[in-house]
């Protein structure tokens, strides 16, 4: 029996015999490494008598007779919580590492209590923080695939208070049909204002997007850290222990008292800008001092 089978071996007895109140499963489709890390530091926020139990997509769908009515599932990423939507009639659900907008698309699936720690930031303050530095008149372009579920009249109502106006554009999420979409974009826009899209980005096509936004001198506002790394202007995010901090509230919350808490950012929210890109556009920056009274915002040179 090679390694892999007998990890899914010993997952499926697990799933099948563990008896406990008030589980934690946390169902996944990543590396097992990242996971653990993940349930440790998980596992600092919540009552010892908590058991968390890691557990694949696909080993969770076979083996969801064993959910009980208290226990909490914690699903990682969009397709996790997809496919739990899809089968779990017991329990309550929260997403985290996950987009407003996918989990606003695949919520209506669930028949169970559902909630989620988003990625990225509110809209109101990324546009409140893009205000202050950029200053091109053309439309923000939202590249989205048909994985989000987006509220346009509400993200142009919004933009509008800022001084923006948003062009949206929905594409297939095959690499050329991405780029062939922002080349089509880049006719009448100097700056992507992306969503959290798990479906559009993957696959090293970001990477592709931000390189033709380069080379055809246009910017992104990205939203995550990583995004900054590999080009785009500036991008405001949670990190990992503050997503915990807000998912461990959700799951005391259910064990203690049987209510879910709704759906929400961080409150502790960082910014990163690309220096180079800063240079280049001639963007005077506000100073860690302002970032923090102003906006709410840790930069990663004053954070603590």
């Amino acid at each position: 029996m090679n390694e892999r089978v007998k990890r899914i071996f010993c997952f499926l007895l697990l799933f099948s015999t563990l008896k406990v109140s008030a589980a934690v499963y946390v169902v996944h489709n990543t590396e097992e490494s990242s996971v653990r890390s993940l349930t440790f530091q998980l596992s600092k926020l919540l009552s010892a008598s908590t058991a968390i139990i890691p557990v694949r997509q696909s080993v969770f769908v076979q083996n969801i007779s064993a959910l009980q009515q208290d226990d909490m599932i914690v699903a990682i990423g969009d397709e996790s919580l997809r496919q739990t939507c899809s089968v779990a009639s017991k329990g309550a659900v929260v997403s985290v590492f996950i987009g407003k907008e996918e989990y606003l698309n695949i919520q209506p699936q669930c028949s169970i209590p559902s909630s989620a720690v988003f990625s990225g930031a509110p809209l109101e303050k990324r546009l409140s923080l893009l205000q202050a530095v950029w200053f091109d008149p053309k439309p923000l372009t939202v590249l989205y695939s048909d994985n989000l579920l987006i509220d346009q009249q509400g993200m142009q109502e919004q933009a509008a208070l800022y001084g923006f106006t948003f062009r949206f554009l929905q594409t297939e999420v095959d690499r050329l049909s991405v780029l062939k979409a922002v080349n089509y974009i880049l006719e009448d826009s100097k700056m992507m204002f992306s969503l959290v899209d798990s479906k559009l980005y993957e696959n090293g096509i970001a990477q592709d997007i931000l390189k033709l936004l380069f080379h055809k001198q246009n910017v992104m506002v990205g939203p995550s850290f990583g995004f900054v790394r590999a080009g785009s202007l500036f991008a405001i995010y949670s990190d990992t222990e503050t997503k915990l901090d807000a998912l461990a509230a959700r799951i005391n919350g259910w064990q203690e008292e049987g209510t879910l808490l709704e759906a929400v950012y961080p409150d502790k929210l960082r910014v990163s800008f690309n220096p180079y890109l800063i240079k280049s556009h001639g963007i005077v920056l506000p100073s860690a001092a302002y970032l923090k009274d102003q906006y709410g915002l840790c930069s990663e040179t004053a954070c603590n």
